[in-house]
């Protein structure tokens, strides 16, 4: 239902259209992108209050915590499947689906990686700051507007070209895109950010919630 709202403003009300596309070809623009970013979005929001919401098993050394918030990334990566076979469904339709679609295990497994370091940070500090939960979502809310899901990098003026490659999510929708959509390998650059991002995420991540994992105790 989102995805047909958001498709519904762009292609009807704001009637936009790329030169070059036909209609079919900006859908699976706007959905190659739309996905991963909903996927991210249910991922953290889902991560960012897992700890606090089973504090009680904390205590329980059957359970390693730091499961939790993994449990809660691949919940929303489920879900986000759904959307990906959607994605492929049209993109074969399309006739735009290539054998580079082989390299969307990697970039899945990549974001996954991401988000797993993002859950863990966030997760422990919501269980000091359980408000901070709010801030993040309307953080990714406004963020959704200004990753370039429904407009291409090149449609974004020279001065404002640094906001948009210092925008993670910049790098996340471009290889999901190339994979999908483009049929070819993404940028070298494109690339070497993207899986620099994932791992650097998931081992600060980690160390962050080894080093804190203690103090979760102190609290009920």
């Amino acid at each position: 239902m989102l995805l047909a709202v958001y498709l519904f403003v762009y292609v009807v009300v704001f009637k936009m259209r790329f030169p070059g596309m036909s209609q079919l070809d900006y859908v699976l623009y706007v959905f190659c992108g739309l996905v991963p970013y909903l996927g991210t979005i249910e991922a953290i929001t889902l991560g960012a209050v897992s700890i606090k919401q089973n504090i009680h098993l904390v205590k329980n050394v059957m359970l390693p915590i730091e499961l939790v918030p993994v449990r809660a990334v691949l919940v929303a990566t489920a879900t986000q499947a759904v959307g990906l076979l959607v994605v492929i469904l049209l993109s074969a339709l399309n006739r735009s689906l290539t054998l580079h679609v082989l390299w969307l295990p990697a970039v899945w497994a990549l974001q996954i990686l991401m988000l797993f370091g993002l859950t863990w940070i966030i997760a422990t500090i919501a269980v000091a700051l359980p408000d901070i939960s709010y801030f993040i979502n309307l953080f990714l809310f406004l963020l959704m507007f200004v990753s370039p899901i429904a407009f291409t990098a090149n449609m974004v003026p020279a001065s404002l070209a640094a906001v948009l490659y210092l925008n993670p999510v910049y790098y996340l929708l471009e290889v999901y895109r190339d994979s999908l959509l483009f049929g070819r390998l993404p940028p070298w650059h494109i690339a070497a950010v993207y899986t620099g991002l994932s791992i650097v995420t998931f081992a600060l991540g980690s160390a962050f919630f080894r080093a804190f994992r203690g103090v979760l105790l102190d609290y009920e």
